[in-house]
């Protein structure tokens, strides 16, 4: 047994036992390209029998992916219960011997050549040996079952989220499943349709709506608004008629304003409007009109909307969002929160405290939503309010 007190020495030793072995059997929590043992790892991958690597937090490179996404015997793990995160190498040889190195590296440029690493490199000679290969073997088999291949697809899908990733890696977790006790999350953002659709695929879905709406409606709804935001200064400048309606309760000949959200029932909620709430005034005044919004600006507005009135709930509180900003926000409301949940792969208890984390960073996440803006007219007015065009896609009437 020996220990590996840097990760020259770890460099050193896997790499002659790549050219050495006559298989090898892997499982890394991430991995990259463009570094020495990248180079000998493909030179020599006929020699791999198992190769199991996460996607986990968007760490593995995407050339890493693409340099063996063809070979049958490299995996990915999506998504486990946790965060996949071994670093285990097998080297098999071909009189029956075996070395096992594992420690703290993954198998990445700066694991294997500028941080500070450590390993331990132990070996079918070692005491134990053979009740350790046994736990090796069958650990390596179970992560290698976990794994899947990527299509050419979802590695072009891969690529795009994972550069939008780079800026927020930190906190990014990437688990697209409701959190359970009781339950495994079975769901990685690449088995999300609607987190991989293009805007084309997006758009051939919204773009012909139900008998109840039509796409002209509802553009009618969002553009008008959109004119009532940009004509004033502040949401109380607004005039009666229109603030009503914005709000999802006012009915105004020509626009139907019920649409993206009725929110009729709403007493408080209604009550407030009318009266022209300072409050609800300003803290629409945390949303920019234009650019980009970020997590802050939410948690402001929703800190002043929350004292305007009593019982403000979701829906209200996304209805006035969505009106002002249909880019970033739908109305989640009772006509759409199942099938929107079931879609996003989220629990159907959202509510405001996480419909920024559950739904908002999901829309923005999409690639449908990170396309270029279209220079098709029509495709450029539903780009403008594509987010509170998922109620065309969710909207269940009664």
């Amino acid at each position: 047994m020996r220990f590996l007190a840097n990760p020259h020495e770890c460099e050193e030793e896997v790499s002659a036992l790549v050219r050495k072995c006559k298989s090898i059997r892997w499982a890394v929590a991430w991995a990259s390209h463009g570094f020495p043992l990248f180079n000998t790892l493909e030179k020599f991958q006929d020699k791999i029998e198992q190769l199991s690597v996460g996607v986990h937090f968007y760490q593995t490179h995407p050339d890493f992916i693409e340099a063996f996404v063809a070979n049958s015997r490299v995996r990915f793990v999506m998504n486990p219960d946790g965060v996949f995160h071994p670093k285990l190498y097998l080297f098999e040889h071909d009189d029956g011997s075996w070395d096992c190195i594992t420690g703290s590296q993954n198998f990445t440029q700066g694991g294997f050549l500028k941080n500070s690493e450590v390993a331990i490199h132990f070996d079918n000679n070692d005491v134990g040996a053979t009740d350790a290969y046994a736990k090796i073997d069958s650990t390596l088999n179970e992560f290698f079952s976990t794994g899947r291949k990527l299509s050419p697809k979802e590695l072009n899908a891969y690529r795009k989220i994972w550069k939008r990733q780079q800026r927020r890696l930190a906190s990014l977790s990437g688990t697209y499943s409701p959190p359970s006790k009781k339950s495994k999350p079975t769901k990685s953002p690449l088995d999300v349709p609607l987190f991989m659709m293009e805007w084309p695929d997006f758009y051939d879905l919204v773009k012909d709506d139900t008998e109840l709406h039509t796409t002209e409606g509802r553009l009618a709804v969002l553009e008008t608004a959109r004119h009532c935001f940009t004509d004033h200064l502040h949401f109380h400048n607004i005039d009666h008629d229109s603030r009503r309606g914005i709000a999802g309760f006012g009915e105004v000949e020509g626009i139907d304003w019920l649409w993206f959200g009725s929110m009729k029932g709403a007493g408080y909620y209604k009550q407030a409007i009318n009266q022209n709430s300072q409050q609800v005034s300003e803290a629409l005044d945390k949303i920019p009109l234009t650019g980009e919004i970020t997590e802050q600006h939410f948690n402001q507005y929703l800190e002043l909307f929350r004292t305007a009135f009593k019982k403000a709930g979701i829906a209200t509180a996304t209805r006035l969002l969505a009106m002002k900003r249909p880019d970033y926000f739908i109305c989640l409301d009772s006509k759409n929160r199942s099938k929107l949940c079931e879609a996003f792969v989220i629990p159907k208890t959202v509510g405001l405290d996480d419909y920024w984390e559950k739904v908002v960073e999901r829309i923005t996440d999409s690639n449908w939503w990170n396309s270029e803006q279209p220079e098709d007219p029509q495709q450029k007015r539903i780009w403008r309010g594509r987010a509170a065009f998922l109620d065309v896609l969710f909207y269940e009437p009664s």
